[in-house]
């Protein structure tokens, strides 16, 4: 019977050989903390996506520095008039031709105000506190890579506890079948052995399973896909934390990126108000233009008839002076010039339209130069002014309270975390005295279970006291690694 249970035992252990051995693979290079923050830095999209917001503050500022060039446009058009009668109001001016026309125009303009001397201020501002807002962002990435990397090595430790508690059950399901061959143990105690080491390999399978999400959930944070059995070498050293409470506040007030964004924000809503301030000052407006224009008849008889119409008039009427002169005794003038019936008379009229007649769309006539110069000065605009104003105000002290608010915050938060980094010490150096005992009591239970002076149920409540101590003593070292790396994002450098 005692064999049949060490075979059947000794074939289970095989077959979970089988099952939770980790599958082969290529070896994956391996992976410091330093090339994890550096990786997060250049492929974490949403930190790719902070530093986009830089280039429309540098466009925004350049914006700001040109606006202090005068504006320049250029324009130029093109019209049709259909033929027939204009009139204006109940007056017709008679029948006119269809008329082509073009123009363009030229012109410069420069306005210059209080508020626009302001906005390179207030561009350069908004910069600053857009750099400051992605630096701070920078700084919360990297903190979450070193806390999510010492989360992955904390699991890996886990894995390899997990693997020496499945030794030791298997070490005990051994010596349970030896005593029960050699007539001093009993097939309670080998089965007992055998639910330990089982539970034991359930225990190792989940391990595993949470140091390769650990893993997985890295290379999230990295913005690349990482491999889950990628290993990682970057180790820390325990050592005792030395730090004044009250030079790292001052440190963290300096150099806290958190701290720097509100304080350059506050800045931004400071320059706010000023130019908000600066709508009662007076605004000075330049321009001036330059104008051409075209506008040329499609058909040329029409104006050709009034000319000879009048032309036809003045005939008349000369012909009556040069009868009234003749009666007086004096010399006829010379009337044939306006002759419209006369065929050069009318050849010299049409030539003339002809020549009067600009070229479309490209004959233009430049205007006289157009310059002119204004001041405005704003009296009253319903209050909207006093409106403007009082709501910058309002922001700049939101923000400036701010700054105070994050100022306290990040002294409580100091000093709350030089107090858990040395809890964390403390408890660390605790849980291995701990875990010491419980290994020191483990070597004695199955020297007892041995020699038979103890039975199967020691030894595994001694195994299942160690495994606590071990897990504890990884807990508690990465605890206060965690609690390091916390101090460090609110302090701004490292500490190690």
């Amino acid at each position: 019977m005692s064999t049949i249970i060490i075979r059947r035992a000794a074939g289970l252990s095989a077959l979970a050989a089988l099952l939770f051995a980790p599958p082969a693979a290529a070896q994956q290079p391996a992976l410091t903390i330093e090339q994890a923050v550096a990786s997060a830095r250049e492929n974490n999209p949403d930190m790719l996506a902070q530093r986009n917001d830089v280039g429309a503050t540098r466009a925004g500022m350049r914006a700001a520095r040109a606006d202090f060039l005068p504006s320049a446009n250029a324009s130029a058009g093109f019209g049709y008039t259909a033929p027939g009668e204009q009139r204006f109001g109940a007056q017709t001016f008679g029948a006119k031709p269809e008329y082509y026309s073009s123009n363009w125009n030229l012109g410069l303009q420069y306005d210059i105000s209080r508020a626009k001397l302001l906005q390179p201020s207030i561009a350069r501002a908004q910069h600053v506190a857009t750099e400051s807002r992605i630096a701070g962002y920078e700084w919360s990435l990297v903190m979450q890579v070193r806390q999510q990397y010492l989360t992955a090595l904390q699991a890996g430790d886990q894995v390899q506890q997990a693997a020496r508690e499945v030794e030791r059950t298997r070490e005990h399901e051994r010596l349970a079948g030896a005593r029960l061959e050699v007539g001093s143990g009993t097939p309670l105690e080998v089965r007992r052995a055998q639910v330990q080491r089982g539970q034991a390999e359930v225990a190792l399978v989940q391990r595993q399973n949470t140091h390769a999400t650990e893993v997985l959930r890295l290379g999230q944070l990295m913005g690349v896909s990482l491999a889950a059995d990628t290993p990682l070498t970057s180790r820390f050293e325990l050592f005792a934390p030395s730090w004044n409470a009250d030079e790292l506040v001052r440190e963290a007030q300096e150099a806290n990126p958190t701290i720097q964004a509100a304080r350059a924000s506050s800045g931004a809503a400071r320059t706010q108000v000023t130019a908000a301030r600066s709508q009662y000052l007076p605004s000075v407006s330049m321009q001036v233009g330059l104008v051409g224009s075209v506008y040329s008849a499609g058909n040329i008889d029409p104006l050709v008839q009034q000319q000879l119409s009048g032309l036809a008039g003045a005939y008349s009427s000369c012909q009556e002076t040069n009868v009234i002169r003749t009666a007086a005794g004096v010399a006829a003038a010379d009337c044939s010039p306006l002759n419209a019936a006369d065929p050069m008379v009318r050849a010299a009229v049409r030539d003339e339209v002809a020549a009067g007649n600009p070229s479309f769309p490209f004959g233009y006539t430049r205007q006289p130069l157009q310059a002119s110069l204004s001041i405005s000065l704003p009296i009253f605009d319903g209050l909207a002014r006093e409106r403007r104003i009082e709501e910058a105000r309002v922001q700049a002290s939101d923000a400036e309270l701010a700054v105070r608010s994050q100022q306290q915050r990040l002294e409580l938060d100091v000093r709350t975390g030089v107090l858990n980094a040395q809890t964390a010490f403390r408890t660390a150096e605790l849980q291995r005295q701990v875990a010491e005992n419980a290994a020191e009591e483990l070597r004695l239970a199955r020297e007892r279970f041995r020699l038979g002076a103890a039975n199967s149920l020691e030894v595994t409540d001694a195994q299942t006291r160690l495994s606590e101590a071990e897990r504890a003593v990884i807990d508690s070292v990465y605890m206060y690694h965690k609690s390091l790396a916390a101090l460090e994002a609110l302090v701004g450098r490292p500490l190690r």
